[in-house]
């Protein structure tokens, strides 16, 4: 290649890449996990798709142990074979027949940008330490589609190095939507078999969704969440009595045996689908929550309450699922840790600093008496509106805010042209 080609080829990759940026401005992503069934392989496909990830993880080993005398950026990816350790802790070499190239790229790539992140964090002054070795590798990049991997149909998939199609199940959930494109996939080994997360990208807009009225949240530990409108939920996903089985069986288990391996395969399998549970349940929730057109939460420090008396609880709940999901979403209001959602008492102003968590009914001397949790919820409302725009703009009638009921105070907002609290 001539150097006016290689000009004229990275110009025509660089308006690509623009073209590209600019369409995915009008676009969302979404990522799908289908499931590889392993059932309609033969031997020789089941093999090879093990070996994909053995042979990565000697790969990566290999990269980390070249890494101690030169620089990443040399290691030779088209080298066919790779040095490790066998079980014994002997120097051995391995042949590497199943990965393509732009596997061994893949891995290499992984290595450098999770050296980069390294180099950032310690930049900002945090502690890091270095990149160990793997006993097993779980997630190899296809970064290409049409040549890592292609779909054949919505039931066949073909990876690079697969003579033949490989079926798969869940296409369903993408399989239909007009105008998907797809990009990278990774194939991941997980305790319940072998999954390929697809990235894909879709246009916005459609026809536009109608949202319920604002609605506030209250996380808690008896109650998992307590909105404004009165609803209750109470979620305890706990470990199941396969998972404690499974524990017992690993404590009797010689360590470094077959029999102990097979044991952790097992819990981590029962452990995977505890996660599933917990996923599936916090994604009902928040799917409710997010019918309405704002909701306002309260940036709860579940840390904190892992380590108090009630951390079996905590942990057992799915409050981590809830809060992350719905602090990712822009119609999420989050109001600070501080704000005295449960003190504050919204017909008066007062704050009850005397309230105990054992109170479980929150009364004022003026006469205001709510449930603890549905009054704090519903404060979560009243004191963004509050900071938002202050305690003289929400009275639309001159008295002083204080003086206001809840139902009037919605009142002053509709005149400011705000959606009402109630």
């Amino acid at each position: 290649m001539t150097e006016e080609e290689r000009l004229a080829k990275n110009n025509q990759i660089r308006e690509q890449s623009k073209q590209t940026r600019e369409k995915r401005k009008s676009q969302v992503c979404r990522v799908y996990r289908v499931k590889i069934d392993i059932s309609h392989l033969n031997e020789a496909q089941k093999l090879q798709l093990k070996m994909l990830f053995v042979e990565a993880k000697w790969l990566y080993n290999d990269a980390l142990t070249f890494m101690k005398g030169h620089n990443i950026n040399d290691y030779d990816t088209k080298a066919q074979t790779v040095n490790g350790l066998d079980k014994d802790r002997q120097a051995v070499t391995h042949e590497l027949q199943y990965l393509s190239s732009q596997m061994k790229q893949s891995v290499i790539q992984g290595i450098k940008s999770s050296l980069k992140s390294l180099s950032t964090l310690k930049k900002t002054q945090n502690k890091v330490g270095s990149l160990h070795y793997k006993s097993e590798y779980v997630s190899i990049n296809l970064k290409q589609h049409k040549v890592t991997y292609r779909f054949y149909d919505k039931q066949h998939i073909g990876i690079q190095g697969f003579s033949k199609p490989i079926k798969i199940r869940g296409t369903k959930q993408f399989w239909n939507i007009p105008n998907i494109e797809f990009a990278n996939a990774k194939l991941l080994n997980l305790p319940d078999g072998y999954y390929l997360a697809v990235t894909t990208f879709q246009n916005k807009g459609g026809e536009q969704k109608k949202y319920k009225s604002e609605i506030g949240i209250d996380m808690g530990i008896k109650t998992t969440i307590t909105t404004s409108d009165g609803r209750k939920y109470k979620v305890l996903v706990e470990e199941s009595e396969r998972i404690k089985r499974c524990q017992r069986l690993i404590a009797r288990r010689k360590r470094g045996s077959s029999n102990r391996y097979k044991a952790v395969m097992l819990l981590r399998k029962a452990y995977k689908k505890l996660g599933s549970r917990k996923r599936d349940t916090a994604n009902k929730i928040v799917n409710e929550l997010l019918e309405h057109e704002k909701v306002y939460m309260q940036d709860e420090n579940l840390k904190g309450w892992h380590k108090g008396l009630f951390g079996r609880t905590v942990q057992h709940s799915v409050l981590g699922h809830i809060k992350r999901k719905l602090m990712i979403n822009e119609r999420v209001i989050v109001l600070s840790v501080n704000k005295p959602t449960t003190k504050y008492c919204p017909v008066c102003g007062t704050l009850r600093k005397d309230i105990k968590l054992s109170d479980r009914v929150y009364e004022c001397l003026c006469g205001y008496k709510e449930d603890r949790d549905i009054h704090a919820a519903w404060n979560m409302i009243l004191l963004s509106k509050i900071d938002t725009y202050g305690t003289q703009g929400i009275n639309a009638f001159g008295e002083d805010i204080r003086q206001l009921k809840p139902q009037d105070l919605s009142c002053c907002l509709a005149e400011l042209g705000s959606p009402s609290l109630l």
